[in-house]
């Protein structure tokens, strides 16, 4: 099965979306099947948590016949995955549905999801925001002397896999001057392969759409093969190792998958390092709440780096929509600080999440790292300096 959501670009697009006076049900599945008994845990467990955003705006009643809607197709859908009609492969699911404004869109994942169900006026994405940040969008080849496999992989699974069959010709059992001449026959034929094989991986790398890439094969197979690559996509190889070249599919993308984590938490601290190293010389970094917000109501978060435990009330504006920061309920009673607006009481790490992907930038959830902990679980790179 070949997917082609852009999962990122998915992503903005429910960011953008304007909140709603009917509930928005935000559910996330782990739907990687142990036993049926797993299966059936779901079930009863979309079930529950369903009743309860129920019994939660029962005594409302615009709501009423709007949630027996989401009941019902959320239902559906997740009866399909118990009974195995979408795709086996996909071991997470993320399911938002509000019949209020005529949305239901499912996003799967490679990846499990933790079991969480939420209602609110906008879709909660931290969960989805979050996974999809620890994956970037990766070619995968496994190169042998005459054959090759590419894999095109993103965070909602193998987008599309080929092959590339090259003939070589096999040992030559004679000795001296014959056989020097036999073996710079055999490597003339692998290096006409591995430049077809480094030609149609460029070709799909200039795309742009990929952003790492990952070799599999033995370390002298890599070693030619990696002569035929321009520098540009050398600089993006993110892992190599050796695997079986018949080895299932499955276990090479898991072990793909496990490369990609690490890689990108190293990431993720060398850039945090960096923000702590150029801030406040420069003008481009935030360290901390207030700076991190001020910077997110002007406009110029390139990428927010949040703590994954980062809780935190707040306050958005009705009339400007800038967020500041909160200690009580009552501070809600409190004007906006830069147009006098009212407030009210938001998620504050959601809120500043959202502002971020609708400021078109990154935004990575951080799960161990000293620098971003001793300030205040927040910070910034900027796409320019403050006027002030």
């Amino acid at each position: 099965m070949e997917l082609t959501m852009d999962m990122r670009s998915e992503i903005k697009k429910l960011a953008r979306l304007g909140e709603t006076p009917y509930p928005f049900l935000s559910l996330y599945l782990n739907t990687k099947w142990d036993d049926e008994q797993q299966r059936e845990r779901i079930r009863l467990f979309t079930k529950n948590q369903l009743r309860k955003v129920y019994d939660q705006f029962k005594d409302r009643e615009d709501c009423r016949d709007i949630l027996v809607k989401d009941q019902q197709q959320i239902e559906k859908y997740v009866e399909g995955l118990i009974r195995r009609v979408y795709n086996e492969e996909i071991n997470g699911t993320a399911i938002f549905s509000c019949t209020g404004t005529g949305t239901f869109l499912t996003y799967p994942s490679v990846i499990p999801f933790e079991n969480e169900c939420f209602a609110s006026g906008l879709p909660i994405l931290r969960p989805l925001v979050r996974l999809s940040s620890q994956y970037q969008n990766t070619l995968v080849v496994m190169v042998d002397t005459d054959s090759a496999r590419l894999f095109e992989v993103s965070l909602e699974g193998l987008m599309a896999e080929s092959s590339i069959e090259n003939y070589v010709p096999g040992r030559h059992d004679q000795g001296g001057w014959a056989q020097m001449r036999y073996q710079r026959h055999i490597k003339d034929h692998m290096d006409k392969h591995h430049k077809e094989v480094a030609e149609q991986l460029t070709e799909l790398f200039d795309s742009g759409k990929w952003k790492r890439v990952v070799l599999i094969g033995q370390d002298r197979i890599l070693a030619n093969f990696k002569a035929f690559l321009p520098e540009r996509v050398k600089q993006q190889i993110s892992d190599f190792f050796s695997m079986d070249f018949l080895e299932e599919r499955s276990k090479v993308l898991r072990r793909v998958f496990e490369g990609l984590l690490q890689k990108e938490k190293e990431e993720v601290n060398r850039q945090i390092q960096a923000l702590k190293e150029r801030s406040p010389q420069s003008g481009l970094a935030t360290l901390g709440l207030n700076s991190t917000l001020e910077a997110l109501n002007a406009g110029q978060v390139h990428a927010l780096y949040l703590s994954a435990s980062f809780t935190s009330p707040g306050g958005k504006c009705r009339r400007c929509d800038s967020l500041v920061l909160t200690h009580r309920p009552s501070d809600s009673s409190i004007p906006c600080p830069l147009c006098k607006g009212e407030l009210r009481i938001v998620d504050l790490g959601e809120e500043m999440m959202r502002s971020a992907l609708c400021q078109d930038g990154e935004v990575k959830w951080v799960e161990k790292n000293d620098v971003i902990k001793e300030h205040e679980g927040a910070c910034a790179s900027l796409r320019y300096r403050s006027s002030r």
